[in-house]
């Protein structure tokens, strides 16, 4: 990963449980991969698992074409510091460019017009399954870092709903290994033949895991 050339600003976040820079990254290495394509202000973007909006804001920063994103996070919390740090960032855009979507993200499998919506969707998920760790004291903390709200299946299932054939989501995931796990094997089997994945880069450990669509 190369140095980063934007400038991140300073955040406002919840001092209980932080962005780390995989989230800055993420943004970096994914505006590298769309830079050349002469559509971009006319695609719609999903920030899934938005938290207080890092990547997706990032990710605007490095391709100011972007015009349209949506922040999908489950946990009303971050509302606050992402409205903090839209209006820091972007204080002329308004709900209908940049929307925070309070939702679990397997409400978007009900909502049939949500199907085939986004051009483009990035996302730093929880990394740990349910049992594989100890939890913290701090719901909060733990629904950040523990599929608790929904399943890693529901996730891929989501993604590959909603996104435009041909489109592709970027996902940060561990590989799982010492959990028994291979990510990127399962997500292969979700995706029933209906889309390629692909492990493309490693930010300090954590793999970006490329999902694009074909039917």
């Amino acid at each position: 990963m190369s140095k980063n050339t934007q400038f991140t600003f300073n955040y406002f976040q919840p001092d209980e449980y932080r962005f780390s820079l995989d989230s800055v990254f993420l943004a970096q290495k994914v505006a590298s991969l769309i830079k050349n394509n002469s559509n971009l202000s006319l695609w719609r973007t999903l920030d899934l698992c938005a938290g207080c909006g890092i990547i997706g804001l990032e990710l605007s920063l490095h391709s100011p074409q972007l015009k349209k994103i949506d922040f999908l996070e489950v946990q009303d919390r971050y509302r606050e510091y992402f409205d903090k740090n839209l209006k820091m960032i972007y204080p002329q855009f308004s709900d209908s460019e940049f929307a925070f979507l309070n939702w679990n993200y397997q409400t978007l499998l009900n909502l049939e017009h949500y199907e085939n919506t986004y051009d483009l969707i990035v996302s730093n998920p929880p990394y740990f399954f349910q049992n594989e760790g100890l939890l913290s004291p701090s719901q909060f903390k733990n629904r950040c870092r523990f599929f608790i709200d929904s399943d890693f299946e529901t996730l891929i299932k989501a993604v590959l709903f909603v996104l435009k054939p041909k489109a592709t989501a970027y996902l940060l995931v561990r590989t799982g290994t010492e959990h028994g796990r291979t990510p990127l094997n399962d997500i292969k089997k979700i995706l029933l033949g209906r889309g390629i994945a692909e492990v493309i880069n490693n930010i300090r450990g954590t793999d970006i895991i490329a999902i694009r669509k074909e039917v």
